[in-house]
């Protein structure tokens, strides 16, 4: 699977955009990816342990809910971690 970084994630990665990441489920392609770069673990999630309500992820262009995390994926899927935009002048 390739996982895809953009806009203030990607200091927590080195600056890469994309990232090859072998594992069965989302959670545990997360949790990888955490280990291998220790400081996206307190931005990616809460202290709950989910993923962070500021952070959108897309599987195949489908967003997925925290609920989702213990799904399956597959060699070729891409996974995009997207930071919500907010703030501004109302």
């Amino acid at each position: 699977m390739k996982v895809h970084f953009s806009g203030v994630l990607l200091r927590y990665v080195d600056y890469q955009k994309a990232i090859d990441c072998n594992a069965p489920t989302l959670n545990a392609a997360l949790d990888s990816l955490c280990s291998e770069y220790p400081g996206l673990r307190p931005v990616l999630f809460s202290a709950d342990g989910q993923v962070s309500a500021v952070h959108r992820l897309f599987l195949n262009g489908d967003q997925v809910a925290n609920t989702d995390l213990g799904n399956p994926v597959h060699e070729g899927d891409t996974l995009e971690v997207i930071t919500a935009i907010a703030g501004g002048n109302r």
